[in-house]
């Protein structure tokens, strides 16, 4: 049953972080509200983690822990949304800190719009021992609301600000129909599906609201097996199945189409498949190439000069056909995609049916 007079649930997954749970528990507690609480799933961690939690819970009454067997951070998520009582809902990384300004500017946006359903926000990426200053206080003046998430989910999109991941939203629940499950990129497919369906949203552009730390032991740093690749490839193509059934801007269907045709890439370069020399330096100039397209069509037209030097740059280091100098320069001059037809319910243009 939901305890009305809790709001916000936070819900942060466990395992192994002795060395970074201190960080994360003290952002998310430097904020005091009876109308919070703070779910942590310590998911059969064997160092430290379970006596530093319960410690921040014999301080913090509005913290509970839930202990599970270990079965990976999405089945955490799942056991910490089953005990959450809250109307909304936060996911925090065990060795993220978020400033706890944002967390009032919430509650304030709330009281101000009891409708809303979605607040999205900015972040800032650090290394793993890099000391960050988060105590800071954010400006109400870097917001944008939209009367949908379709408006808002158009506008990130159309400005290259979308990564999918769900620790960059506080969203009502009713909005989660579906369970976590343990695959590659998963929170694409979660965070696509409560942007879409939600109604009034907040933008808060502000980076100084939640830091992610990137771990050399991150998921994004380690190789990916053949199945894994697999689950990928089946996880982006339903995505983007998704973006194109939505009512969408032509520019922000491509732009997500080809960020998800990099993300196979560069996972594709870190997985255990065996590549000739060949093969491998083909998936290289397809990413650069991309990347490159990406650049060209986000460039103000005033850069036309700008764009065509990058495509002489690109075409010199990696030999191209006419064909593909033509599409180049003619993408330049339109700041059109080639290619791509977002028309039909499948993309015409795709690097995860080529390797």
């Amino acid at each position: 049953m939901i305890n009305n007079t809790v709001c916000l649930s936070i819900i942060i997954p466990c395992y192994n972080v002795e060395n970074y749970i201190i960080d994360c528990l003290d952002s998310v507690t430097k904020y005091n509200s009876n109308s919070i609480e703070i779910i942590c799933i310590d998911d059969g961690s064997t160092d430290n983690t379970q006596h530093i939690l319960e410690q921040y819970r014999y301080k913090f009454e509005n913290i509970r822990i839930i202990k599970q067997q270990n079965q990976g951070v999405s089945q955490a998520r799942n056991k910490g949304i089953e005990y959450s009582n809250g109307k909304y809902i936060l996911f925090i990384d065990s060795d993220d800190i978020i400033n706890s300004d944002l967390l009032k500017k919430f509650l304030d946006s709330l009281s101000i719009m009891p409708q809303l359903d979605c607040f999205y926000f900015d972040y800032t990426s650090f290394k793993e021992t890099e000391i960050i200053s988060y105590a800071t206080n954010l400006e109400t003046i870097k917001t944008k609301s939209f009367t949908t998430g379709i408006e808002l989910l158009n506008y990130l999109l159309e400005k290259r600000n979308y990564s999918g991941v769900v620790w960059r939203l506080i969203f009502n629940r009713k909005l989660l129909s579906e369970k976590f499950i343990e695959k590659n990129h998963e929170d694409h497919n979660i965070s696509l599906s409560i942007i879409s369906k939600a109604k009034l949203t907040y933008y808060f552009i502000d980076k100084n609201c939640y830091f992610h730390r990137v771990r050399s032991s991150s998921l994004s740093e380690q190789y990916i097996d053949d199945l894994n690749l697999k689950t990928l490839i089946k996880v982006l193509n339903q995505c983007i199945t998704k973006i194109n059934k939505l009512p969408l801007s032509d520019k922000a269907k491509c732009n997500y189409i080809f960020a998800m045709n990099i993300t196979y890439l560069e996972s594709l370069l870190r997985s255990d498949k065996i590549f000739t020399t060949k093969i491998k330096d083909n998936i290289v100039k397809e990413l650069g190439f991309l990347k490159l397209m990406i650049r060209i069509i986000n460039n103000k037209k005033s850069n036309a000069i700008r764009n065509i030097f990058y495509i002489l740059k690109f075409t010199k280091k990696n030999p191209c056909s006419f064909s593909v100098k033509k599409a180049l320069l003619k993408c330049a001059i339109t700041k059109k995609y080639p290619d791509l037809n977002i028309k039909k319910d499948y993309k015409s243009y795709s690097s995860l049916n080529k390797f």
